[in-house]
């Protein structure tokens, strides 16, 4: 099944065309890689899919809905969308759990069934024993381990992970990719924007971007870091 889905997407900035009709799926149970040089378009595509920018023309779908007829886009991905911002985007005033709750808190989830879920996410990428620390007081590899599990927490069917190793050593993002590829292979799709050709092996497909088009799409062979 299709979760996400760019139709012909174009998306003009003043003089600039940062896509250039874009077309591009993404189903469940499929991660696509993303790569090209600086300025080709991979974080706009990605802030497109997630409903944080609007295109000038084309349209995009998750699961079926297009997000032109939303009014209500920050419920929307709350509920269906995990996001791994490049500058992470913790809340300063958070602890690291607080962060990895407010999602969830903030779609009714009570407090402590949330906390219960932001531990074990926590947990999984391997810093829950700083689960009561502020951003302030983490490293900067802790800091982008709590916004990978900020982007997990729930049952969201779609992650945009934005370098979500920058901050990492190799085993540390083989975890990270592994953590994504498991979530994937429970039926997530996943979008992921690399420079690291060793982290796109983990996918099955990778999109490469030059100019604000698809110049290529390749699939991945198995014998790949999987």
């Amino acid at each position: 099944m299709t979760v996400m889905r760019l139709d012909e997407v174009t998306r003009v900035h003043g003089q600039v065309h940062a896509l250039k009709g874009v077309s591009l799926e993404v189903s469940g149970g499929e991660l696509v890689a993303v790569m090209g040089p600086s300025g080709s378009g991979k974080s706009t595509l990605l802030n497109l899919a997630g409903g944080l920018d609007r295109p000038t023309s084309g349209s995009v779908t998750i699961e079926g809905t297009d997000l032109a007829t939303v009014t209500d886009l920050a419920a929307l991905r709350r509920g269906s969308v995990g996001y791994v911002f490049q500058d992470l985007n913790l809340i300063p005033s958070l602890t690291a759990a607080e962060n990895v709750m407010l999602p969830r808190e903030l779609d009714g989830v009570r407090s402590r069934q949330a906390r219960e879920e932001a531990l074990a996410v926590l947990a999984s990428v391997g810093v829950d024993h700083i689960a009561d620390r502020f951003p302030e007081e983490l490293s900067g590899g802790q800091r982008q381990r709590v916004a990978i599990a900020r982007a997990l927490v729930g049952e969201r069917r779609l992650v945009l992970a934005d370098e979500p190793t920058g901050a990492l050593d190799t085993a540390s993002g083989d975890e990270i990719l592994r953590l994504l590829r498991e979530r994937c292979d429970a039926g997530a799709a996943v979008l992921l924007v690399t420079h690291e050709p060793r982290y796109a092996g983990w996918a099955d497909r990778v999109v490469f971007l030059r100019d604000g088009e698809i110049a290529d799409s390749t699939a991945v062979p198995l014998e790949s870091a999987r």
